[in-house]
């Protein structure tokens, strides 16, 4: 695992340095071109010093330069000096190195400076036109002067190497910086993970971001909003066991206790009664499960499967499903939604919507009354509707019977208090309006639930 401290002096450290071998490149050349402009000047005074003691004596050019003389030339004890006077522009030889090498081009008014080599050594050669006043003519020469390049070498090495010593010293006190500059910088990290290690198993609290960098703020935006999905789904757990515990607790003991009458009685038809009462408790019972489970299902945090549905097939699916339990109350139970409405959702936890409206319906409507479900598009929204005439919802509860375990106070039937809770949870998570108004006759109950365009 790679250190962020380590990462951070890689990316700092090494293109600096990859900088300073550049800049030792570029020194170089700036500091050899420097040395050629300084020596090209002297080469150039000794030019001019030879040209100045050229003459002409009958007819024939001389050049008075003593060897004492041209020695005080030299610039450097280990450089070389050559010299050449040739006529311009037939270039023939008057005195100095004959075989010194000429410039491509005969030089003008102004100095010609170019590099050869000459004796297997590379020089710098200045070439000046220089012209002598004869006693008829003026005659144009060509004065060239050379020197061999390790002084000018030399002086760009020792410009170079003091100028990158200088340069690799100040950038070892940089790293010493950087490198105290990073540790400062990431002591707010270290205090943030002190400060979650040291915290409880079950502290889920988001994290403060006013005492962390700026940048590492959205990566605590991003721990916080997953330690909130926990702790969502923690609290839902948490939720279900108290449920459970809660409604559980006394189905079971009844179950218990009618598992000991029955065990009690001596005779068939006793025994059956008994276990009849059994069956119904355990239907019940696993109803509560059903909702406990659904409700489980429906808490913000979990994720969600959403799939392209048909909403008018899954009601009427799960309204045929309540065919049964509406024959055994004498209600008669109707669809009413042939066209197909598409809808965008999970399709476990609609049909448990739809389960618990009807069940909720046929559960308080009284025997003989009526239970409609209804599925269409209203103004491109696609809708559901419960409608029944059993005694209704007074407008002042209306409110409270999404909450759990509520039961309304005008009510005689047996329930848990949990299918409308289940209800709005599910609508809730799939964005659904739901509302409940009274029946079209005045009479009953109508809930409506309609989704989002």
């Amino acid at each position: 695992m790679t250190r962020l401290r380590n990462l951070l002096l890689r990316w700092l450290l090494i293109p600096t340095l990859g900088l300073w071998l550049l800049a030792a490149a570029i020194g170089y050349l700036r500091s050899l071109a420097q040395a050629h402009e300084a020596y090209d000047r002297t080469l150039l005074g000794s030019a001019l010093v030879i040209g100045e003691r050229l003459s002409v004596q009958d007819g024939q050019v001389v050049a008075d330069l003593p060897f004492a003389a041209l020695e005080m030339l030299r610039t450097d004890a280990q450089d070389r000096i050559f010299y050449r006077v040739a006529t311009l522009p037939a270039g023939r030889h008057i005195t100095g190195y004959a075989d010194l090498p000429p410039p491509a081009t005969p030089p003008g008014a102004e100095p010609l400076f170019y590099d050869a080599v000459y004796k297997g050594q590379n020089i710098r050669v200045v070439a000046l036109a220089w012209s002598v006043v004869d006693d008829t003519l003026p005659r144009t020469l060509t004065v060239q002067v050379a020197e061999t390049m390790e002084a000018r070498r030399q002086l760009t090495r020792r410009i170079v190497s003091e100028s990158a010593a200088m340069q690799l010293l100040l950038i070892t006190a940089a790293a010493g910086l950087i490198a105290f500059g990073v540790q400062r910088g990431l002591a707010p990290l270290k205090r943030l993970r002190d400060e979650v290690r040291a915290r409880g198993a079950n502290d889920l609290t988001p994290i403060d971001t006013h005492r962390v960098p700026r940048e590492v703020v959205p990566l605590i935006h991003a721990i916080n909003v997953h330690t909130e999905r926990q702790r969502q789904l923690s609290d839902a757990q948490v939720r279900f066991i108290a449920n459970a515990s809660h409604q559980l607790k006394t189905p079971l003991t009844v179950l218990r206790a009618q598992v000991d009458h029955a065990l009690q009685q001596n005779d068939y038809e006793g025994m059956r009664a008994v276990v009849l009462r059994i069956h119904q408790s355990t239907q019940a019972t696993q109803r509560v499960m059903n909702q406990l489970l659904s409700l489980a299902r429906s808490e913000p945090g979990r994720p969600l499967d959403i799939e392209a549905l048909d909403l008018a097939a899954l009601a009427r699916e799960q309204t045929f499903e309540m065919l049964a339990l509406a024959r055994a109350k004498s209600i008669d139970l109707g669809f009413e939604g042939e066209l197909p409405v598409p809808v965008r959702g999970e399709p476990v936890l609609l049909r448990e919507l739809v389960n618990n409206l009807v069940h909720n319906a046929i559960s308080y409507t009284p025997p003989g009354g009526q239970v409609t479900v209804r599925v269409a598009l209203c103004d491109g929204r696609p809708q559901l509707g419960v409608i029944d005439n059993g005694p209704g919802i007074p407008p002042d509860e209306r409110p409270k019977v999404f909450e759990r375990f509520y039961r309304g106070s005008a009510t005689s039937a047996h329930g848990t208090g949990l299918g409308l809770a289940i209800v709005k949870e599910i609508c809730d998570r799939h964005q659904i309006e739901v509302s409940i108004a009274d029946g079209p006759s005045g009479k009953g109950l109508y809930i409506q639930l309609l989704w989002p365009p």
